[in-house]
């Protein structure tokens, strides 16, 4: 028989929680009975798992503690010597009385730890959600406040360059010019108003409908005077219904927008005239 390989089984801490069938139980106690090792080796367990059970804040009850007292003190007055009958009852006694008195006490005592171990565990996981819910709305809000902030401040620009607008308009004497897109072919129901005050040369001008281009293609404003058409900057087709300041117009006989490669060109492209009105 190898003792050692019985010990390490594993057999004999399910024999202390309790977990053990009794045909299984009758196993232990017979061989602890034979072997003094085995015998050593339970009450050892006994003593570990009572030490956890301490240190985890789970206080058997003294009625408890008064049986274990009693039990080792037994174990104390009857050493296990194998030919000796007397001493071989009082160990078939103390034997038997684990039976009643080990079992089921260890086995509650290791439920309760472990009820106790996912408790926390819940706990800790519950305050980890918690946690990362709050720093995720934390990162979003932030988001959100740097995008409202870009916005007001775009907005900011927008009004500043209307109230720019408006003032020149107000101050200014302006001339309105209306260029529509009927009878040319590229937008029949493009509409823009030029405003031009003839004495400070002041172009301003209002997008009423101008269809969106692709990224590689600008409309341009062109001035048509005596020395032929001038470009006096570019026109936001999405600034609709506010006064976009152009570069001055020394001379104008009409005003004209085309459509031009992205950042404008020296000359017109006539292909592609969109607007056309005539000063009076």
């Amino acid at each position: 028989m190898d003792i050692q390989a019985y010990i390490s089984s594993g057999k004999l801490e399910l024999f202390v929680l309790g977990d053990l069938n009794e045909t299984e139980q009758q196993e232990v106690l017979a061989m602890a009975k034979k072997y003094p090792e085995i015998n050593q080796e339970i009450l050892a367990i006994e003593d570990a798992m009572l030490a956890i059970d301490q240190a985890s804040a789970v206080s058997p009850s003294p009625k408890l503690k008064d049986k274990i007292f009693d039990t080792l003190e037994i174990e104390e007055k009857a050493p296990i010597p194998i030919n000796s009958e007397e001493v071989k009852a009082s160990s078939e006694k103390l034997i038997n009385s684990k039976d009643v008195t080990a079992s089921n006490p260890w086995k509650t005592f290791a439920v309760a730890a472990s009820v106790v171990a996912v408790i926390s565990v819940g706990i800790a996981i519950y305050f980890a959600n918690q946690y990362f819910d709050v720093e995720e709305r934390f990162a979003i809000a932030l988001q959100q406040n740097a995008i409202l902030a870009e916005e007001v401040q775009t907005n900011q620009v927008k009004l500043n360059e209307l109230n720019s607008g408006m003032e020149r308009f107000i101050t200014g004497n302006f001339e309105k010019i209306l260029m529509k897109g009927e009878g040319f072919p590229m937008q029949k129901d493009a509409a823009v108003d030029v405003f031009w005050d003839k004495e400070s040369k002041e172009v301003l001008l209002s997008v009423n409908q101008l269809a969106s281009l692709d990224p590689n293609n600008d409309y341009q404003l062109w001035a048509i005077g005596e020395e032929g058409p001038i470009g006096i900057g570019l026109v936001d087709p999405g600034q609709k219904l506010d006064l976009q300041v152009m570069d001055i117009a020394s001379d104008a006989q009409a005003f004209a927008i085309t459509i031009e490669p992205k950042g404008g060109s020296k000359s017109p492209t006539l292909e592609k005239l969109v607007v056309l009105g005539e000063v009076s």
